[in-house]
């Protein structure tokens, strides 16, 4: 390292910053993955030069989740393949489980050991906290461009700098229940809210335990089914850095989520149920429809091969537009004050988004790519994913870089659920009033 205290360039970290950030990082949720002369791969990305290898002596740190049961051996590959380039830059990889994974990462932060590579599925604390390199700092241009543009822009923060690069993404749609949209007289997927209450409530009054619609408002996704909702009816949570909660578009978007609810078109206690227990049931055959992603319909399909599926746009209010929503995780680097660790830490993450290195690395996630290469040759192979890879250039996501996002998800999760016995205006109002108080 060329100086002794972490965070040279960027930090300014007395103690009433670590605090800061230490709260900040508190309100987090975990999900839900060369060098400028190198060669450029197929889809663009360049390749690290390999004379440039042995001149390269340091010590980078990587700090990831565990997406599968083979995340550790996926990125082991990755460094070993790397290490054959750059012999003497030791790569040492801390891989953590999703639960808890915030905590983690602040630890290292605190104890001014913060990883020069960070995959997390946020960003904007860190960046609003400075410490943090410009992910152009750190990847090439070629290596940023052969990412699909509409997933890279989500690494930009409120600033309008480009703060991380997305490793994998997600799509969300509306899975539905073939049999019992047959059992129920139901010819097509519904496009407006009015064709998705009439489904649900005609799903529900099939009976034997059978429910229309999962609404999932429990505190692990409440922020994603309510803004599919929002965005449904051309509404949103912010306006530049100001909170939009309680407009009137999402008032009314939450008066239709409640009419889903009072109709018993749902399945029981919304408010108390996370995703997975409403994928619980449409595996079980009792679920008429659900939001859901490819890694959840991989499992029904592996399985529960009896429960028969097919996904579409999820429905909105007049169905003029469609609402996807898109998820990301991201590469993210920490500004270490060291130039030898920045300059390693810049040929890793160029070798890493190599076509042959990526595509493999990705695939092991579970989840789907990022780069336009390897969008489009998922798509022509995976059958059954190719509806996620063909919204991927048009799904809005949530707004991460925005500061108060944090807070804000925060009280989504602790409150939305509510919507069950009080009404919009009440729920949305003390939402934005948390959250407005920090979350």
């Amino acid at each position: 390292m060329t100086d002794s205290s972490p965070f040279r360039r960027r930090g300014r970290f007395g103690p009433a910053r670590w605090a800061a950030l230490s709260l900040a990082g508190a309100l987090l949720l975990s999900a839900c993955g060369g060098d400028d002369e190198g060669d450029s791969g197929s889809d663009g990305a360049a390749q690290p030069a390999a004379s440039a290898g042995a001149d390269l002596s340091t010590t980078i740190k990587i700090l990831a989740p565990s997406y599968t049961d083979t995340s550790q051996a996926d990125w082991q590959k990755v460094i070993t393949g790397f290490n054959g380039k750059y012999p003497n830059v030791k790569v040492e990889l801390q891989i953590e489980a999703w639960d808890g994974f915030t905590e983690k990462v602040q630890a290292r932060i605190q104890g001014q050991d913060a990883p020069d590579i960070l995959n997390d599925n946020n960003f904007a604390d860190y960046a609003n906290s400075d410490i943090l390199y410009p992910i152009d700092e750190v990847m090439s241009p070629e290596t940023l461009q052969s990412i699909e543009p509409a997933l890279l822009k989500n690494g930009v923060g409120e600033d309008g700098t480009q703060w991380a690069a997305p490793d994998i993404a997600s799509a969300r749609l509306l899975a539905y229940n073939t049999d019992l949209f047959e059992q129920a007289g139901i010819s097509a997927a519904p496009k407006t809210w009015d064709e998705l209450l009439d489904a649900a409530t005609k799903i529900s009054k099939l009976g034997g335990g059978v429910y229309g619609y999962g609404m999932p408002l429990g505190q692990e996704e409440a922020q994603v089914e309510a803004s599919l909702w929002v965005w449904g009816n051309g509404g949103d949570w912010v306006s530049g850095s100001d909170l939009t909660v309680a407009s009137e578009q999402n008032v009314a978007a939450f008066e239709e989520m409640k009419k889903f609810i009072d109709a018993k078109a749902t399945q029981p206690n919304p408010g108390a149920s996370n995703r997975q227990a409403v994928a619980d049931l449409f595996n079980q055959g009792k679920l008429g429809m659900y939001v859901s992603h490819p890694g959840l319909l991989a499992e029904t399909r592996s399985k529960f091969p009896n429960v028969k599926f097919e996904v579409a746009p999820m429905p909105t209010k007049d169905g003029s537009a469609s609402a996807n929503l898109g998820v990301t995780d991201f590469i993210e680097a920490f500004d270490n004050g060291d130039e030898d660790r920045k300059a390693a830490t810049k040929a890793f993450l160029d070798y890493l988004y190599t076509p042959e290195v990526y595509g493999p690395w990705a695939e092991g996630t579970g989840l789907l790519p990022v780069t336009s290469a390897a969008i489009q040759e998922k798509s022509a192979s995976d059958t059954n994913n190719k509806p996620f890879y063909d919204v991927l250039s048009s799904v809005r996501f949530l707004p991460q870089g925005n500061p108060n996002w944090t807070a804000l998800q925060n009280a989504l999760q602790q409150n939305a659920g509510s919507i069950a016995t009080q009404s919009a205006q009440e729920v949305l109002s003390g939402i934005e009033e948390q959250a407005n108080a920090g979350g």
